[in-house]
């Protein structure tokens, strides 16, 4: 047995049991008064175990798995061999927790099983190699789930979740999949972004060059030859490479799959390839992707074996993922041929490669057009692609946020939720940015709330029919969020009317409480409303409701409430707040300006209490200055927190993070002085023209209405659109003209700045 990690715990714990038949028990250990909150895990879990050795076709080895819910866990989860553990928020759920802690629940346990696999039995030789155990338990977590679960769609959430978000956080310097480290800070640094997601990315990348049948081969060859051994990357390549030969199938380009996999884990970054169409031909470039040139030095030189996947509006073939033609290895551009005869284009099919694309305005022009005729027409994870590349184009400055802000207006249209998971994010930077500008914020902040009131209003409808549909319910709970957030009048009536209910003594579905308590504690006068949920969240025993409780208390406009709120982390291990959850606790109250106040004025008053009494001190300070560098708009502030990083007195490592967490405020500045003022502009234009339109629409609802077909429908938010082929209306002409006029605005745009 790997002795890389030892475990053991000391406690009352009692156990609850699940005895499969066909191999080992698995058992729950939790406190005693907790313990009726295990069947969820019991009954799932053994199917997670199942599914990854049917896959790897080898047995878990060990007689038993043990399942611990550890009460103040400072890490998520620990896959000790024979004893994985984990904050009780991943194990301790019930019929009345939320849909997405019963997701996440999986996922999680998904994940620590892989490592019985990927790290237990086989392990990395140094820490060098860490993403051969996180990159496999972050791709199982997704893709085993998706085998247990199929209609939770995981492929999805895996593109908006890990996907995305990794290649938002490669896109400033970092450290590439397989880097060298030694001392023990460094080794701990390494637990990030890129050792899980994107790891989990380019083994998606690789798995799809090579069908899912002979990379399931690879691994289990792998394992075979491995068994209790310990690995290096190469190990895991030649594999690869040893069954390909055997089935006697190339990748493509003349690579193997050392060759592949060591350009994209030995190389940092991520590129951007840049498609420019002329005439029969598309012309390919590729250049490393970066938001903040300035973070470091760019790597021009910097290239990739890229497999090119694209269609047409001709063809609109979503289903064909393999390359058809790769980049040229010896230069930075590759020529192609391209149809004569289409409206647009679509590089990287079901956002497969792990790279951003980037068009010229001809073409986004064409894409949005599609979008906003027919939706569908493009593959959902394709059009989760677009916009979040667009959005972070715009970021880099290589596209002009008019063109990311006009695509997005198509999301009226939108009834999958995975591109509005993907503009949410996109909308997040430039919401916490504006504020800066009082009246650009506000402009701003009505396009978003407008377009969070259609999601939410659809998911609303599809809810209130006691619809049981996980993705549905757990898309539910985040976009009432985001809508009451926004202050959508809609979304911020339905969650009064829930919490209204809730205090007279109904039930209410546990994936709106968080909306509903957070309008209830926002809307309440005096201090009656604010105690009996700080109550509710001292006292209940369902970790579910404490979280909609925590998220409802920093919803508070009452100072002095959210002052007493963060000042109990420092009541100690008796206290109401566990040390785990002070990060969730800050999150919350970081929302409002008032609450950034707060945080500041907290962490001016108990820096030196918060390092003695907390045995994570030094991480919540430098968490919570973090959030303030990355929130804070106006010169009082950023004056605060200046000051506050120059205090003689900080040591040293602190004062280092500081200083390295100031720099989002300098970043912040910068794109505010670029940008906010055109995306001002675009808010009050878009704004009358809406306006314009509904005072049209309304006028016209004397008239007579076309009956849509019998039988037409509105399919389910996870489900697709029904396509209809019809000849261009007349409001599609108009709404082409408008598509050209801003089309010639941005050109003026970009040639201005070219001059």
């Amino acid at each position: 047995m790997s002795s890389y990690l030892v475990a053991i715990y000391v406690g009352e714990f009692v156990p609850s049991n699940n005895n499969r038949s066909d191999s080992s028990t698995i058992t729950v250990y939790t406190h005693q008064e907790l313990s009726n909150q295990t069947e969820y895990v019991l009954n799932e879990a053994p199917k997670h175990l199942r599914v990854l050795e049917e896959y790897t076709g080898m047995s878990y080895t060990l007689p038993k798995m043990d399942l611990l819910a550890v009460p103040d866990l400072s890490f998520g989860a620990m896959e000790n061999w024979g004893i994985n553990n984990y904050q009780e928020s991943y194990l301790l759920l019930s019929d009345e927790s939320k849909t997405r802690m019963k997701m996440r629940s999986s996922i999680i346990v998904q994940h620590e099983f892989t490592h019985q696999w990927f790290g237990n039995l086989v392990t990395c030789k140094w820490w060098d190699y860490l993403w051969l155990n996180e990159g496999f338990a972050q791709y199982f977590q997704y893709f085993a789930t998706g085998m247990v679960r199929t209609n939770w769609l995981m492929e999805e959430l895996f593109v908006v979740e890990a996907f995305q978000g990794a290649l938002t956080y490669d896109q400033k310097p970092r450290h590439p999949i397989t880097t060298s480290v030694s001392a023990s800070e460094e080794i701990k640094d390494l637990f990030d972004t890129i050792s899980y997601n994107k790891a989990a990315s380019v083994l998606r990348m690789l798995k799809n060059l090579m069908t899912e049948n002979l990379f399931k081969l690879s691994l289990q060859r792998y394992l075979y030859n491995f068994n209790q051994n310990t690995v290096e990357p190469l190990d895991l390549f030649t594999s690869f490479d040893n069954v390909l030969y055997d089935y006697d199938y190339n990748i493509g380009n003349e690579l193997d799959v050392v060759d592949f996999m060591s350009n994209w884990t030995l190389q940092s970054g991520y590129p951007v390839l840049n498609i420019m169409k002329n005439g029969n031909m598309f012309l390919v470039t590729q250049s490393q992707f970066y938001v903040n040139k300035t973070n470091g030095i760019i790597n021009e030189t910097a290239a990739w074996h890229i497999g090119l996947t694209y269609t047409t509006s001709a063809s609109k073939n979503f289903r064909d993922a393999q390359p058809s033609v790769w980049t040229n290895k010896t230069s930075a551009s590759t020529v192609i041929p391209a149809p004569r005869d289409i409206d647009w284009y679509i590089f990287n099919i079901q956002s497969i490669g792990f790279y951003r694309v980037n068009y010229d305005v001809d073409n986004w022009m064409a894409l949005i057009k599609q979008l906003n005729d027919t939706p569908t027409d493009i593959h959902v994870l394709n059009r989760a692609q677009l916009i979040d590349d667009a959005f972070n184009l715009a970021r880099s400055g290589q596209l002009d946020y008019s063109v990311a802000l006009h695509l997005s207006k198509y999301l009226k249209n939108e009834n999958n939720t995975t591109p509005w998971y993907s503009a949410m994010n996109g909308f997040a930077y430039l919401l916490e940015r504006m504020p800066r500008s009082d009246k650009g914020y506000a402009d701003f902040k009505s396009h978003v709330s407008s377009l969070a009131g259609n999601i939410y209003s659809k998911l609303e409808n599809l809810a209130s029919k006691d619809n049981t549909e996980y993705r549905v319910l757990s898309a539910w709970e985040t976009f009432s969020k985001w809508a009451c957030r926004l202050e959508n009048k809609y979304c911020t009536k339905k969650a009064q009317e829930y919490f209204n209910k809730w205090q007279a003594g109904e039930k209410i579905p546990a994936d709106i409480k968080d909306a509903a308590f957070c309008v209830g504690v926002k809307n309440s006068s005096g201090s009656l409303v604010f105690n009996n949920m700080f109550t509710l969240y001292r006292n209940t025993k369902s970790i579910s409701e404490k979280s909609s409780a925590e998220f409802a208390l920093g919803c508070s406009t009452n100072r002095t409430q959210l002052s007493e709120f963060i000042n109990h982390i420092l009541d100690g291990p008796e206290g109401p707040i566990k040390e785990n959850d002070i990060k969730s606790v800050v999150s919350s109250i970081s929302t409002t300006p008032l609450g950034l106040d707060v945080l500041y004025e907290f962490l001016s008053t108990n820096i030196n209490k918060t390092l003695d009494q907390l045995s994570s001190g030094e991480e919540i300070v430098t968490y919570i200055y973090s959030t303030l560098a990355s929130k804070i708009t106006n010169n009082n502030e950023i004056e605060k927190i200046k000051n506050l990083k120059n205090n003689s007195t900080l040591k040293d490592s602190i004062k280092s993070s500081f200083e390295e967490s100031y720099k989002k405020v300098d970043h912040n500045l910068a794109w505010f002085d670029s940008y906010s003022v055109g995306i001002s502009q675009w808010s009050v234009q878009y704004g009358e023209k809406e306006k314009e339109e509904k005072e049209e629409k309304e006028t016209s609802t004397s008239k007579p209405t076309t009956v849509a077909p019998a039988g037409s429908t509105i399919s389910p938010v996870t489900g697709q659109q029904p396509s209809t082929t019809s000849k261009p209306s007349s409001a599609t002409s108009n709404k082409y003209s408008s598509l050209v006029i801003l089309q010639l605005t941005v050109l003026t745009v970009l040639i201005k700045t070219l001059i």
